[in-house]
């Protein structure tokens, strides 16, 4: 419902061992939930990457009980709105002591039908993303910063998305690629990005819909209300292949030149 959420689409088998590592740490730093959004394509893959440091990656996640004098588990004073729970058993010396609930509520937990208490609540859950998003690592350019098309992806077509690039730009074409890890919330500076471009091609494996883009397309339209986002989709229930990326950017290429 109105509950935030974070959703990470990690790349390839690597990525997804340490996505769900970052999901931990964001889901006990924000108390939000987060969503790894994988694919087919990476559950039935097998890849070898270089064994992880456990000694460097493994945390001390241990309860910390040492008693507080008071406590606001849901205090609407908090700037970046991010809640801060005591672990189950603190000793709060004050007696009041918070209430769990699946119901909207006050700052100590009591469920309420306050409309004013609602929406504060409200706010204080977009600051927690808000105070997220700007956190989050700068979207890298895979090629020029900018050019004529820009393709964008996510999840498993990282890799096919980066050598259509490779070979479209050995034949002296200008294509740059982005990989969008973050879907929600969505990286800050993609515009900025997309301004360098006159054409963003969104690479999809979902219909065009009624709207004539796909679902990602979508998002990113009703982000940045740019209608040089577009897509490239396909529903045939396999991965893209870099000749097919190639093919559709040079039917994209023929058909805007011929309506231009």
């Amino acid at each position: 419902g109105d509950s935030p959420r974070v959703v990470i689409a990690p790349a390839h088998l690597e990525d997804a061992f340490y996505t769900a590592l970052e999901a931990v740490n964001i889901a006990r730093k924000y108390s939000v939930p987060v969503i790894i959004l994988s694919d087919q394509a990476i559950a039935t893959r097998i890849e070898a990457f270089p064994e992880p440091n456990l000694k460097e990656l493994v945390q001390d996640i241990s309860p910390d009980l040492t008693p507080v004098a008071d406590h606001k588990p849901y205090d609407l004073g908090a700037e970046d709105g991010v809640t801060r729970h005591l672990a189950p058993g603190t000793r709060v010396a004050s007696g009041k002591y918070p209430v769990l609930t699946g119901l909207e509520h006050d700052e100590m937990g009591h469920p309420t039908a306050s409309r004013k208490l609602h929406m504060d609540m409200q706010t204080k859950r977009r600051a927690k993303l808000q105070s997220l998003c700007r956190s989050l690592p700068k979207t890298e350019v895979y090629g020029p910063n900018e050019g004529n098309i820009l393709l964008v992806g996510w999840g498993s077509s990282q890799g096919p998305l980066r050598e259509a690039v490779d070979r479209m730009r050995g034949a002296a074409e200008s294509v740059s690629a982005i990989h969008v890890r973050y879907l929600n919330p969505l990286p800050d500076q993609l515009d900025e990005i997309f301004s360098g471009f006159h054409h963003v091609l969104v690479v999809e494996l979902n219909d065009e819909g009624l709207n004539g883009y796909g679902q990602m397309a979508a998002l990113l339209r009703a982000k940045y209300a740019d209608p040089k986002i577009k897509s490239i989709c396909k529903t045939d229930g396999l991965t893209w292949r870099i000749g097919e990326i190639v093919e559709r950017v040079h039917k994209f290429e023929a058909a805007n030149t011929v309506s231009a």
